[in-house]
C-alpha cells in the first residue's frame, strides 16, 4: 500500500516539475541559461592544454547558429542548438581575444642588467615601493634576443616619474610570475592579457630623457587620465590627512596604492574590503546620487519640469557621470560589469521599463566577458557576478513584500525607515556573503565571520556620508567649494575605519579555511545558478548539487616539499603539519601564497618559519616527511657531502656526477616553476607548477636547455630518485 501511495505522489511531482519548467520556457526565462553556456565555453577554451584553432571554433559557432535558426519552430531543438551555439560562442570569444592580444613574453631572465627606454604609461605609488608600466621605444634591445614592448617595473619608493615621462632605466628583467605552486592561481595570465611582456625591478633612479618620437596614443590617454586623478588626489589631500585621505582618493580617483597594508588587512578581516574595490556598490551610489541631484535640480524650475522629460535627462546625466567614474577608477572588470549594469538600468529609465532584472545581469555578463573572457577565471569578477546574481534574484522574490500594508501616520513611517534600512543591509550582507563566500574561500582561503555585523555598522556611513559627499566634492571642485564636502566624507571614513578595527579585533575574526576545493566550488556554482535562475519547484534542483558541494569540501593534498624557482626558497612540512620555510625573504610573495593556500596566518617575514631547518655557511638541512633529509646548498664545496647525506638536494650549482640524491637545480626550476613533492604511500611524487603538457601563449614552452645544463639536470622521476637513495 505504501508503494501505491508513493507512486501517485512521485508522478504528481514530476507533472508539477514539467509544468513549472514549461511555464519558465513560455515566459522566456530559459534564455537566462545562455550566458551560463557562454561562460562554460570560455572555461572550456582556457582549460584546453593546447591552443585551439580559432577557425574551427568560429566555423562551429556559425554552423550551430544556422542550425538554431533552422530549428526556431521546434522548442526543444532550438533550445539545444541555442545552448550549444552560446557555448561555442564563448569558446570562440576566448580564441578571438587571445589572437588579438598575441605577443611573446620574456622566457628567461638575462644574467645581466638591461637598459630600457620608453614612456611611463602607468604609475602606482605604494607603501614600500613604486611600480610603473613602461611602454618601450620600438626597436631591438641590447642583450635581448626577442623584442619586448611593455614592461612592469618596481622602483624605489618615491622615484616613479609622472605618467607620460620618457625615461631610461637600468633594469633587472624577469619573466612574468607564474603559479606559486601546482594548482594555484596563474599570476602570468592576467599580465599577458594586459600586453605585458616582462617584469623586473629598476637599478637606481629612472632618468628623464628626450623622446625621439611622439608618445603612443595609449600613453597620451593615460597621461590625461592620470592628471585628472592627480588633481583630485591633491585637492582631497589638501583637506584630509593620513589614512582617511588615502581611502578617499581610492574611492574617488581609484588609486588605492597608498592605503597602509594594516588598514587593508583590517578591512579584509572584518569583511569590509569590498568597499575599497570600485564595483557595483560605488557605481550604484554614484549613479543614484547623480540621478537624484539632477532630477531634483531640474524639478525646481517649473518650465523645465513641465516641458522637459526631466527623468530621462537625469538618467543621461547619471550615465555620463558613471562613464567618467569608470574611467577614473581604472576600468577594472568589476567596474566594467557595474557600469554595463548601470547603463542598462538607466536605459530602462529612458524607455520607461524596469531594468534591474536577471536579464540585466545576463546581458552585462555577456558584454563584459565577450571583451575580456579571461575575467571568468579571476576571483574578483567571480565574486562580483555571484553576489549580484543572488541579490537580484532575491530582489525579484521579495517583490511581494512591497505590497504589504504600510503603517499609518507620518511618525510611524519615519520610525520604520531605520528598521527597513537595517533589515536591508542585513539581508544584503547575508545574501551577498553566501553567494560570494565560497569563491573567496577557494581563492583566498579566508572568510569574514563577522561580515554582517561590520556591514550593518559601517554601511550607513558609506551610503549616506562617504560616497554621496565624495561625488558632491567632485561636482563642487570646478567652483572651488569642494573643501566643504571632503571633511564630511572623511568623517564617514573615520566611522568605517573604527568599525573595521573593532570587528577585526574580535575573537576568531581572522577566519581561515582551506576546505573549498575546485570540485566543491563547481557544484556550489551549479546550485547557485539553479537557485537564482529557476523559480517554483524547479528551484529545488539546487538541493542535490548544494549537498554535493558540502560533502565534497575538504582540504586538498598538501605538499611535503615546495621549492621556489630561485632554488633558494624551500619549504618542508614538519611533524606538526605546518610548513617550515628557508630563504623566505628572497621570494616573499611566493611564500605568502604557500601559507595562504593552507590557511596559515603566519607572516612570510616571521623568523619562526625557519625553525624546521638547521643552517650553516654551506647551506641548510631539514628532515623530510617519510624519512631522509632535504639539503639546500649555498656553496658548491658542500654539494658532495649533501649528495651523500640528503634525499633531495636543492642547488644553483652543478652537482657532482653520480650524485645519488634527487638534485633540483635552478636551471630545471626555470622550466618547471615551483616544484612540489607530495608524499604518496611513502614515495615523494613530483608535481611541477608548470605542467609540461600545457602549452598556451601565456605559458609558452621554454627553449631547450643547453647540453651542459641538460647533463646537470637528468630527467628522473621521484620514484627513481628515491630508489637510488635507498640503495
Amino acid at each position: 500500500m505504501a508503494g501505491l501511495r508513493f507512486d501517485p505522489l512521485w508522478r504528481s511531482l514530476v507533472r508539477r516539475l514539467g509544468a513549472d519548467l514549461a511555464a519558465e520556457a513560455e515566459q522566456g526565462r530559459l534564455v537566462l541559461w545562455l550566458p551560463v553556456a557562454f561562460m562554460g565555453g570560455i572555461l572550456a577554451y582556457f582549460g584546453a592544454p593546447r591552443e585551439p584553432s580559432l577557425v574551427a571554433a568560429l566555423a562551429l559557432t556559425a554552423m550551430l547558429a544556422v542550425a538554431a535558426a533552422a530549428a526556431r519552430r521546434h522548442a526543444v531543438a532550438i533550445g539545444v542548438f541555442a545552448g550549444l551555439c552560446a557555448f561555442s560562442a564563448g569558446f570562440s570569444a576566448g580564441g578571438v581575444r587571445t589572437t588579438l592580444m598575441m605577443h611573446e613574453v620574456l622566457l628567461r631572465a638575462p644574467s645581466f642588467p638591461v637598459r630600457l627606454n620608453g614612456y611611463v604609461e602607468r604609475r602606482e605609488q605604494r607603501v614600500n615601493s613604486d611600480r610603473i608600466l613602461l611602454r618601450l621605444d620600438p626597436g631591438p634591445i641590447r642583450g635581448l634576443d626577442g623584442p619586448i614592448g611593455l614592461v612592469r617595473l618596481s622602483l624605489k619608493r618615491g622615484t616613479a616619474p609622472p605618467v607620460g615621462t620618457h625615461i631610461t632605466q637600468l633594469t633587472r628583467l624577469l619573466p612574468p610570475l607564474g603559479p606559486a605552486m601546482p594548482g594555484a592561481h596563474d599570476f602570468g595570465r592576467a599580465p599577458w592579457f594586459q600586453g605585458i611582456d616582462a617584469v623586473g625591478f629598476g637599478l637606481g633612479r629612472p632618468k628623464p630623457t628626450p623622446a625621439a618620437a611622439t608618445p603612443p596614443p595609449s600613453v597620451s590617454v593615460a597621461r590625461a587620465v592620470d592628471e585628472i586623478r592627480a588633481a583630485l588626489g591633491a585637492r582631497i589631500r589638501a583637506v584630509l590627512r593620513g589614512t582617511p585621505a588615502e581611502i578617499a582618493v581610492a574611492l574617488v580617483a581609484g588609486d588605492r596604492s597608498a592605503i597602509p597594508p594594516q588598514v587593508e588587512e583590517s578591512m579584509r578581516v572584518s569583511g569590509l574590503t569590498h568597499i575599497l574595490s570600485i564595483s557595483g556598490l560605488h557605481m550604484a551610489l554614484v549613479a543614484g546620487t547623480l540621478f537624484a541631484l539632477a532630477r531634483g535640480a531640474l524639478a525646481l524650475v517649473p518650465a523645465l519640469a513641465l516641458g522637459w522629460p526631466i527623468k530621462a535627462v537625469a538618467a543621461v546625466l547619471a550615465l555620463a557621470g558613471s562613464a567618467f567614474y569608470l574611467m577614473l577608477s581604472g576600468n577594472d572588470v568589476p567596474a566594467q560589469r557595474s557600469f554595463v549594469m548601470t547603463a542598462l538600468v538607466l536605459s530602462g529609465v529612458l524607455v520607461g521599463r524596469r531594468a534591474l532584472t536577471l536579464r540585466t545581469i545576463a546581458v552585462a555578463a555577456v558584454v563584459v566577458l565577450a571583451f575580456t573572457p579571461e575575467a571568468v577565471l579571476d576571483p574578483g569578477p567571480q565574486m562580483s557576478f555571484a553576489a549580484t546574481l543572488a541579490l537580484v534574484a532575491a530582489y525579484e522574490r521579495l517583490q511581494p513584500l512591497r505590497a504589504l500594508p504600510r503603517p499609518d501616520g507620518l511618525a510611524a513611517r519615519i520610525a520604520m525607515m531605520p528598521v527597513a534600512f537595517a533589515a536591508g543591509i542585513v539581508v544584503t550582507a547575508l545574501i551577498a556573503g553566501f553567494a560570494s563566500g565560497p569563491y573567496g574561500a577557494f581563492h583566498f582561503q579566508r572568510f569574514a565571520p563577522y561580515g554582517v555585523l561590520a556591514n550593518l555598522a559601517a554601511m550607513p556611513a558609506v551610503s549616506l556620508l562617504v560616497m554621496p559627499f565624495g561625488l558632491i566634492g567632485v561636482l563642487l571642485m570646478p567652483f572651488g567649494w569642494d573643501s566643504l564636502a571632503w571633511p564630511v566624507m572623511g568623517a564617514g571614513i573615520d566611522i568605517m575605519l573604527a568599525v573595521s578595527d573593532h570587528v577585526a579585533a574580535l575573537p576568531g575574526a581572522n577566519g581561515r579555511i582551506d576546505t573549498v576545493n575546485a570540485t566543491a566550488l563547481f557544484w556550489f556554482t551549479v546550485a547557485l545558478l539553479a537557485l537564482c535562475l529557476l523559480r517554483g519547484l524547479p528551484s529545488l534542483i539546487a538541493a542535490p548539487p548544494l549537498i554535493a558541494a558540502i560533502l565534497l569540501c575538504g582540504a586538498p593534498p598538501r605538499p611535503a616539499v615546495l621549492i621556489a624557482p630561485n632554488a633558494m626558497t624551500v619549504a618542508v612540512r614538519g611533524a606538526d603539519g605546518r610548513l617550515s620555510v628557508v630563504g623566505g625573504r628572497a621570494q616573499r610573495v611566493v611564500v605568502e601564497q604557500w601559507l595562504t593556500r593552507e590557511g596559515d596566518v603566519r607572516s612570510a617575514r616571521a623568523p619562526e618559519l625557519e625553525r624546521g631547518f638547521t643552517c650553516d655557511p654551506l647551506g641548510c638541512v631539514a628532515p623530510l616527511p617519510g624519512g631522509g633529509t632535504l639539503a639546500v646548498s649555498r656553496r658548491a664545496e658542500g654539494l658532495a657531502a649533501d649528495c651523500l647525506d640528503a634525499r633531495i638536494v636543492v642547488t644553483s650549482d652543478a652537482p657532482p656526477k653520480g650524485c645519488p640524491a634527487r638534485v633540483v637545480t635552478s636551471t630545471e626550476l626555470e622550466r618547471t616553476g615551483t616544484l612540489a613533492f607530495v608524499l604518496d604511500e611513502g614515495t615523494l611524487r613530483e608535481q611541477p607548477a608548470r605542467n609540461p603538457a600545457v602549452q598556451r601563449p601565456w605559458m609558452p614552452r621554454l627553449p631547450p636547455l643547453p647540453l651542459e645544463d641538460a647533463d646537470r639536470s637528468p630527467d628522473r622521476s621521484a620514484t627513481e630518485s628515491d630508489d637510488a637513495v635507498a640503495e
